[in-house]
């Protein structure tokens, strides 16, 4: 790779910590595109990677990203005493194992399904973010039911590993509207969440073989050598997301993502869902 794709991934990085820590997602939603176009056009990336293989390593390269630049969230959120850990831990626990069974699955579905279901993720959460002119009414803080844990957590693990996501962008909604945290904590209970699904889904994926054409740098289906300038922008930049959670009104923030997500999220699916006929 040239310094020229370097230092794009490491632009792609900074807008990745930015905004993992204002919204508390992991990033994924912002990786995987890129990682699409990059993979597809190897003139440009100066990386050649087989159709075949090209999407389910565009998602085990964003949760690597995602692991260190959640922690690193966390961190900062947690010094400021906004993370719901009662609510985060079970969660996890129960995201951790559907985790590994959803990046096994990733691995099997052919990539035009990826793309598709991806694309409908993106497209769900412009739709729910541009829908929301008010903030939902925040409820009492207390502890979560279990059973509500732990399905909050099943599906997190699952699209997290599936999708290439950390599972924020599933996460945020169910932690809302099911477990009831606050919107001041659920960012940060969030990426508590996400540092731990996204792990385990890291593992699964890098444990995996990827088979013949994988590029060099890569372990299973994690492609390090592109994930290293991603990861060193995003690690930079979370904390400053998170401080600026605190900080900025979000009207504008919401509409900026909604219209971005919509876009990308048609952009995958006109692509793609013609290949399913």
């Amino acid at each position: 790779m040239s310094l020229l794709v370097i230092g794009a991934l490491f632009g792609v990085g900074l807008a990745v910590g930015l905004v993992s820590g204002l919204i508390g997602i992991g990033g994924g939603v912002l990786i995987v595109p890129f990682l699409y176009l990059f993979y597809a056009n190897p003139e440009l990336s100066g990386v050649q990677v087989p159709a075949t293989l090209a999407t389910t390593m565009a998602h085990a390269t964003s949760l690597f990203v995602i692991v260190p630049t959640a922690v690193q969230g966390t961190w900062a959120y947690n010094r400021a005493g906004l993370v719901r850990w009662r609510a985060a831990l079970p969660i996890a626990l129960a995201s951790i194992v559907s985790a590994v069974g959803g990046a096994l699955v990733a691995t099997a579905l052919p990539q035009h399904v990826l793309r598709v279901a991806f694309g409908g993720l993106l497209l769900f959460i412009g739709l729910d973010l541009a829908r929301k002119g008010a903030a939902p009414v925040e409820r009492a803080a207390r502890p979560p039911r279990l059973w509500k844990s732990i399905a909050t957590g099943l599906a997190v693990g699952l699209f997290s590993a599936i999708l290439g996501i950390g599972g924020g962008a599933i996460a945020i909604p169910l932690l809302i509207y099911v477990v009831g945290v606050g919107l001041r904590e659920v960012a940060a209970t969030s990426l508590a969440i996400v540092m731990f699904t996204a792990l385990a889904g890291t593992i699964t994926y890098g444990a995996s073989h990827a088979g013949v054409g994988a590029p060099a740098g890569s372990i299973g289906y994690i492609h390090v050598y592109a994930a290293l300038p991603i990861l060193a922008g995003s690690v930079l930049t979370v904390r400053w997301g998170a401080a600026l959670n605190q900080r900025l009104p979000r009207q504008l923030l919401r509409r900026m993502f909604a219209a971005l997500f919509i876009l990308l999220g048609l952009y995958l699916i006109g692509r793609n869902v013609p290949l399913l006929s």
